[in-house]
């Protein structure tokens, strides 16, 4: 990953001194501090981290990789030993705190320090997501953390890489805490693939934060709910507002509707092939 920011051994070894130089005094390289400069174009994220004495890690490094991470104010840096000494509120891993080798941790050092730094539940969207985009297997994890504390090792029996977005883990374990099992990715004939399926009727479906910006999308999933309520499903539609913000009220809405047994209707879908009008 190319951040714009670097270490002064890592420009040398892409250009002569001299042109170096020549970029520090015309400004196309700043000095962040010591050994470290960056170009006018890095992001400030990563600028901020180095110029505060560490290195972007955690959740912000993990986003830069094309995570899924929850939404948060909070810059996640960590520093070696004696500037994390300094700085209690910085992240850490287990451990001796590795060098600084780059602006921006690699993805395995990133989670390392996110596996103490989030909350369970986030620890386990970030992990979803790396799954899910391929970067690492569910036993690569688990080999990976099989020496960290118990609490840890219950966190990754709860990942599960078939959620396609963060917002979609938030709502299986947020359910699974309820005792309501819900299975994702399933596929209903005349219906198509759902987010969730609770019991045999209940069809819970998640939009990301960009959904309502494709007009497609919305004329397609409001026919496609029609339709599972003429097969007798129920389908409920979560936004990311809802998920992310709003969940104690949503929450005890969607227990209600598994204790009414709107997840046990009997539903009827008709046989392939079917011309419905």
């Amino acid at each position: 990953m190319d951040t714009g920011v670097y270490r002064w051994g890592q420009l040398t070894a892409r250009a002569p001194r001299i042109e170096l130089r020549h970029a520090i005094a015309d400004g196309t390289l700043v000095r962040l501090r010591r050994g470290w400069y960056a170009l006018a174009s890095a992001r400030n994220e990563t600028v901020h981290a180095v110029r505060a004495g560490g290195v972007l890690s955690c959740a912000s490094a993990l986003r830069m990789h094309g995570v899924w991470v929850p939404p948060a104010n909070k810059l996640h840096i960590r520093g070696n030993d004696g500037a994390t000494r300094d700085h209690p509120d910085w992240c850490r891993q287990s451990g001796r705190q590795p060098p600084e080798l780059s602006a921006v941790d690699d993805l395995l050092t990133a989670l390392r320090h996110a596996s103490r730094c989030l909350s369970p539940e986030d620890f386990v969207v970030v992990c979803d997501s790396v799954i899910n985009l391929g970067l690492m297997t569910s036993a690569d994890l688990v080999a990976e953390f099989a020496g960290g504390p118990r609490r840890l090792r219950r966190v990754l029996d709860r990942i599960d890489g078939r959620a396609e977005s963060g917002i979609e883990t938030m709502v299986r374990l947020r359910l699974q805490s309820e005792h309501i099992r819900a299975r994702p990715q399933v596929t209903i004939p005349m219906i198509g693939r759902v987010d969730f399926l609770v019991g045999t009727s209940l069809i819970i479906e998640v939009d990301g934060a960009a959904f309502h910006l494709n007009t497609d999308a919305y004329e397609n999933d409001r026919l496609r709910d029609l339709r599972a309520h003429a097969f007798g499903y129920h389908p409920v539609r979560l936004t990311y507002a809802q998920v992310v913000y709003q969940w104690s009220s949503v929450g005890p809405l969607l227990v209600e509707l598994v204790r009414r047994g709107e997840h046990m209707r009997c539903v009827e879908v008709p046989p392939l092939g079917t011309t419905l009008t």
